[in-house]
């Protein structure tokens, strides 16, 4: 028990105190913050400018009606503003669209419009003949047509003129009309113990932000198993520690100490994660304000991350044993990451129906557990004998791959030269035992 703490406290030790702990350490809330920040703050920038572009309708009327669609929205904003007081230095954004409008419905104007986009003069037109607008086919034309967010703006405003002028025409006033017409909000708010809980997005968020940090850090850190056995196996340190510890205290001791960093690592990533989640805190932006990291969730992660680490970790031993370079481990390691991948694939259909026989069958895999049995406790925690049930499953598997792992390991780690065969590894197995 001594020789295995002194290698758990070399391997802690080593890796804690490099320069790439610190910086992983440091940069991971970071990018995890900005995956969140970024995108919201990137969503209220108005992109692009104004975009000029012309609508050709051989009824005005309908041109008309299509144009105050496309500026409403913008209208509402500057009102939205003006009706602020508390905020005298909000600057106006730039107009949406600047809009003109014909009714030359001609091939002639279309070649002209054509030409005019090129030179650059137009952003792009909208034709909505009365043809067009009858086969319910309308056609925009422009230089940049990958703005698929614009695509789907213009055919909203068309459809909601149209279907507000059939409504006008049937003697609905135009307030009458715009009550109809006006946009429902749905929140989705999940409910804890007969309470109001966290909205809908923010439990996506923080499920999708944790699953995603426990993936990284189960492989990474199973992967750096590998590169330690690999490094010593190369360099024949392996051969001299194997004078005073046995092959198994060897990979106990690897297993543990490479592990301790982890959970370090992801103890620190938490408190973060918890600080992102306080009342103050998340306050100060609207994407983070209805945050939560619930105390159930953090314990999860904790165990499943334990867990996970230990059952993959094993495999990564073997597979160190095996290779000689971090050619061939890289050749060789996906058998161990394949099995991590699908659970991330099978992770949203779990996140949406965390009851389904899908969600409670493929949580009850071990190699898929400390992914998706995660996702569940997160989302609606299933009843506890399941929970107990995947724990002992994830257990028991470890155990033999453990058992597994460390006769290929006894063999292996003194075996140099090219990668055994399957007979070969069947040959260690049969000597180990």
């Amino acid at each position: 028990m001594h020789n295995t703490w002194l290698i758990i406290r070399r391997e802690y030790l080593e890796r804690i105190r490099s320069k790439a702990f610190i910086i992983m350490t440091l940069l991971m809330p970071v990018f995890m913050a900005s995956t969140i920040l970024i995108p919201a703050m990137l969503s209220d920038m108005k992109s692009g400018g104004t975009r000029h572009i012309v609508l050709v309708a051989d009824n005005p009327e309908i041109a008309k009606a299509v144009k105050q669609q496309l500026m409403a929205p913008q209208n509402s904003q500057a009102a939205e503003g003006k009706s602020n007081p508390g905020k005298p230095n909000q600057k106006t954004p730039a107009p949406r669209y600047a809009i003109d409008i014909t009714t030359d419905a001609t091939e002639g104007e279309r070649t002209l419009l054509r030409q005019q986009i090129t030179d650059g003069k137009i952003d792009g037109f909208l034709w909505l003949t009365d043809a067009d607008l009858a086969s319910h086919k309308v056609v925009y034309n422009a230089k940049d047509v990958t703005d698929f967010g614009e695509s789907i703006e213009l055919r909203n405003a068309v459809q909601s003129a149209l279907v507000k002028r059939q409504l006008a025409q049937k003697g609905m006033s135009g307030a009458e009309v715009e009550t109809l017409l006006k946009p429902i909000d749905l929140d989705s708010i999940r409910i804890e113990k007969g309470k109001e809980g966290a909205s809908g997005i923010s439990v996506f968020l923080v499920s999708f932000t944790m699953v995603m940090l426990l993936y990284v850090n189960v492989l990474m850190y199973g992967f750096a198993v590998m590169r330690s056995i690999i490094e010593e196996k190369s360099s024949r340190i392996l051969e001299v520690l194997l004078s005073s510890v046995t092959a198994k205290q060897l990979l106990a001791g690897k297993i543990i100490g490479v592990g301790a960093v982890g959970l370090t690592q992801t103890i620190i990533w938490l408190l973060v994660g918890l600080a992102f989640s306080l009342p103050g805190l998340a306050a100060s932006h609207s994407m983070l304000a209805n945050v939560h990291i619930p105390l159930a969730g953090v314990i999860a992660f904790g165990v499943f991350f334990v867990l996970g680490y230990f059952l993959y970790s094993t495999m990564y031993a073997a597979l160190g044993a095996m290779v000689n370079s971090d050619q061939e481990a890289q050749q060789v390691q996906w058998p161990a990451m394949l099995p991590i991948i699908f659970a991330i694939v099978l992770s949203t259909p779990v996140l949406q129906h965390p009851n389904s026989p899908l969600a409670f069958w493929t949580s009850m895999i071990p190699f898929f557990a400390p992914i998706l049995m995660f996702v569940r406790v997160m989302v609606e925690t299933p009843p506890m004998w399941q929970i107990v049930l995947c724990i002992a499953l994830m257990l028991l598997t470890t155990w033999g791959l453990l058992g597994l792992s460390s006769r290929i390991y006894r063999v292996g780690i003194l075996m140099y030269g090219k990668r055994p065969t399957l007979p070969e590894l069947r040959r260690w197995l049969k000597y180990s035992g």
